[in-house]
């Protein structure tokens, strides 16, 4: 079972293209639900405790996948709780800001967002939000934007408890993971790809893939060779489990 997670004001439908191409059974967690369902979910940490006890006594194997902000929660996950997965993708992940002036600046960025996305009228915070360089790319439609709009309050409780900026420094534990990882960046998304370079041979089993022709967004900007990178590793290091 791959249990998915999606970005920042993106939903678990983002994700479905990929998951069903990919073909294996999955589920992909609502993350705004998650903050309104379990408060102690709010932080880094509470979100890993909170998945631990939702996963416990599921099917195996497991397999964990996130992008973007879903990415970083992952990651949180896999280093709390190693044992719980069988295998990772993990989809423009950031390890955690190293630099205390970056976390500073960046809690007050998301602070700024997070007062946006609370009160200016929905389409032109959306479309700020996608104007942003790192998420230049595929374009997510005007209906697609309007369906998490019913959530706002619960995005903007994120831009707080899952700030980048309160993000641990995950470097000095990706030593902790013991499960296969496949790492994937877009080619066009350079910081990402840099800190891929910089943190994946820290992990004990795991591959980075960069994703020719795309940016952050690399599961919308080339489907089909995500897919295949995905469903490549997972036939390897799951032989057991069939598509």
């Amino acid at each position: 079972m791959i249990h998915a997670l999606h970005g920042m004001a993106g939903r678990p439908d983002d994700l479905f293209p990929l998951l069903q191409g990919i073909g294996y059974p999955h589920t992909a967690w609502h993350l705004w639900r998650c903050l309104l369902d379990w408060p102690e979910a709010r932080t880094f940490e509470g979100f890993a405790a909170a998945m631990h006890e939702a996963v416990e006594f599921s099917a195996r194997p497991r397999v964990l996948l996130g992008y973007s902000m879903g990415a970083r929660l992952a990651l949180q996950s896999l280093v709390n709780n190693s044992d719980d997965w069988d295998a990772a993708v993990l989809i423009s992940p950031h390890p955690g800001l190293t630099d205390e002036r970056e976390r500073a600046e960046r809690i007050a960025m998301d602070h700024h967002w997070s007062v946006r996305f609370l009160y200016e009228p929905w389409l032109e915070v959306m479309n700020a939000w996608n104007a942003q360089p790192v998420l230049a790319g595929e374009t997510i439609s005007e209906g697609e934007q309007r369906l998490v709009e019913l959530w706002r309050r619960e995005i903007a409780d994120a831009f707080h408890g899952w700030s980048l900026g309160l993000q641990p420094d995950l470097r000095g534990h990706l030593g902790d993971v013991r499960c296969p990882v496949l790492w994937v960046t877009g080619e066009r998304d350079v910081k990402f790809t840099g800190l891929a370079k910089q943190v994946v041979p820290l992990l004990p089993e795991a591959e980075h893939v960069v994703v020719a022709g795309a940016g952050h967004r690399v599961h919308l900007d080339q489907p089909e060779a995500v897919v295949g990178r995905v469903r490549e590793f997972l036939g390897r290091v799951l032989p057991e489990v069939e598509a």
